[in-house]
């Protein structure tokens, strides 16, 4: 063999890694998120079939994601970063609109529905009530860890993305990411 033949085998193998390196760079998503505690997932995930507990009318509801975006955000009471980021939930609907996004409140505690709407009412929510995860069925189908944990949720019903703890929904970058969905 000589220099000319052995050179050209490493060209192409190192020819060959680039192009797989590049292509598979090319296929990620290349969406910055606006928050270190959002995780977005490579390729959206299904979601189990999802049923609440509605207790202002005192029945169950299965969840049908037929908005742009679906939020799901699972809180509880006793949660300050809960407490501290609800508001911004609230303003991120008066922001994109109830026709772009739904959210979902699920209150992981023992149901107790005017506990939750006393809640809800001190921090003069508007655009959403809370619903409830008898027994944590949800919670234990979707593997959450802690509250507050926020799903992000696309029209086809697929997770596109995890909120771990707690983020400013309202803040211009989070409202300009979520609009590129």
């Amino acid at each position: 063999m000589n220099v000319f033949t052995i050179f050209s085998k490493k060209l192409t193998i190192v020819v060959s890694l680039l192009l797989l390196i590049t292509n598979y760079c090319l296929s990620q998503q290349n969406i910055p998120v606006p928050s270190k505690n959002i995780i977005l997932h490579e390729k959206p995930k299904d979601l189990p079939k999802i049923t609440l507990e509605n207790k202002k009318e005192g029945r169950d509801i299965d969840v049908v994601f037929n908005k742009k975006i679906t939020v799901i955000n699972f809180w509880a009471t006793w949660c300050a970063p809960c407490k501290e980021e609800m508001p911004s939930l609230d303003k991120m609907v008066d922001i994109l609109g109830p026709g772009y996004v739904d959210v979902l409140m699920v209150n992981v505690e023992a149901i107790d529905y005017n506990k939750s709407k006393l809640f809800l009412d001190e921090l003069k929510i508007k655009n959403f009530d809370s619903f409830f995860d008898k027994d944590l069925r949800v919670v234990k189908k979707l593997a959450l860890r802690g509250v507050p944990t926020t799903l992000l949720i696309n029209a086809e019903g697929k997770e596109f993305s995890r909120i771990m703890g707690s983020v400013d929904f309202a803040d211009k970058k989070f409202i300009d990411w979520i609009k590129t969905f």
